[in-house]
């Protein structure tokens, strides 16, 4: 396993500047691309447009794309949102800028929804034996992991490993959360899910990251990095540290690492020296709810933690919050949903699931008081 993570600084989303950046990478990692079928794979959560820093910026996408194509390959954009069905998906695709790369560019975008699924057995799963995905996928000779760096209020951060929960096609995802209530019983799934999916390269954006209450109601936090590396879990450990957090108290991470699927530490960084940014606002649970036992989790969440967090002036009524909870905690009485705070796992696929932006993350009373 390559042991190499790259730290370059990117100030902006200039595409000469990204195309330069990857053009650099693919040399110095001598990546053979001539004739193979290379597939980008961004975080597509849901149509959220790239200043809203929720998805993987286009940009950044486009460039890689364009350094893959220089290298010969026969490039591909894919992914699978929240949600259900092939219009869905286009939708995404649509706002969060992908179609148009692939326009500008001539390339396709592979949808994962819709299309004929492959049964694949997980050896050693600890929540998950088998998963069924997209068969497109296994027709890649390359996969390039493309994340966004993003807080995340369940699992602390959105990066290289989580964002391969995108190849799941649509409301497959709920399952996870369905199945994996604990953060470190969701932490387990995702790694379940990684170690037959483990991409070739991770090329992670964090020009401008997302801080605070994410996935998706966070404040955008200016890095202006671009971290790459052949180990996901690598580039996962370079990025949390440089958000000031210690990759030990993210689940997804340590798991990952003690079950061999990416290194957590003894790894090379290049081009850039690790400088924590002290002041990166941490996620709710970041230093806590792991720890806690899962029967104590369900009393004192009651109390401490953070719920969701409706904005009637933002919601249109469209009910797909209620469509995509995986506890059933979600209830209409006339227009606006209603939250069953005692049934709600926090997992936040409500709140990556609104089109508006509508649900947020709000402290409860304790947690008020004590952070």
């Amino acid at each position: 396993m390559n042991k190499r993570v790259y730290v370059y600084e990117c100030g902006s989303y200039d595409y000469k500047n990204l195309i330069e950046i990857f053009s650099e990478y693919f040399k110095k990692e001598g990546c053979e691309m001539e004739g193979r079928k290379i597939l980008l794979k961004p975080n597509m959560l849901q149509a959220h447009r790239p200043s809203e820093n929720v998805t993987t910026h286009p940009e950044v996408v486009k460039a890689a794309a364009a350094a893959v194509m220089k290298n010969g390959g026969i490039c591909s954009i894919g992914d699978s949102p929240s949600g259900r069905g092939r219009l869905n998906a286009e939708s995404a695709a649509e706002k969060c800028g992908f179609l148009k790369i692939c326009r500008d560019l001539n390339i396709d975008f592979d949808y994962f929804d819709g299309q004929q699924l492959r049964q694949v057995d997980i050896k050693n799963g600890r929540i998950f034996k088998k998963v069924l995905l997209p068969e497109s996928y296994f027709s890649y000779d390359i996969i390039i992991n493309m994340p966004k760096l993003k807080t995340h209020s369940l699992t602390v951060f959105t990066l290289g490993i989580k964002n391969m929960l995108g190849v799941v096609p649509g409301l497959g995802k709920t399952e996870f959360h369905r199945r994996a209530l604990h953060p470190d019983s969701f932490a387990d799934a995702i790694c379940d899910l990684f170690s037959v999916l483990i991409p070739d390269y991770t090329i992670l954006d964090a020009v401008e990251a997302m801080e605070g209450a994410g996935p998706v109601t966070g404040k955008t936090k200016k890095l202006k990095k671009i971290i790459i590396g052949k180990d996901s879990n690598a580039v996962d450990s370079t990025a949390e540290r440089i958000c000031g957090a210690d990759p030990l108290k993210v689940p997804i991470t340590y798991k990952a690492a003690k079950r061999g699927l990416g290194e957590m530490e003894g790894y090379e960084v290049i081009g850039n020296r690790i400088v924590a940014d002290e002041n990166f606002k941490k996620p709710p649970g970041y230093t806590i709810a792991h720890k806690i036992p899962k029967k104590l989790l369900s009393i004192l969440s009651l109390f401490y933690g953070h719920v969701p967090s409706l904005s009637k002036r933002k919601c249109i009524g469209c009910r797909k919050c209620f469509n995509v909870c995986p506890s059933d905690a979600i209830s209409f009485s006339v227009f606006y949903p209603e939250f069953n705070i005692r049934k709600c796992t926090k997992c936040f696929c409500c709140a990556e699931r609104c089109p508006e932006s509508a649900i947020g993350v709000k402290k409860k009373l304790l947690s008020r008081i004590t952070t």
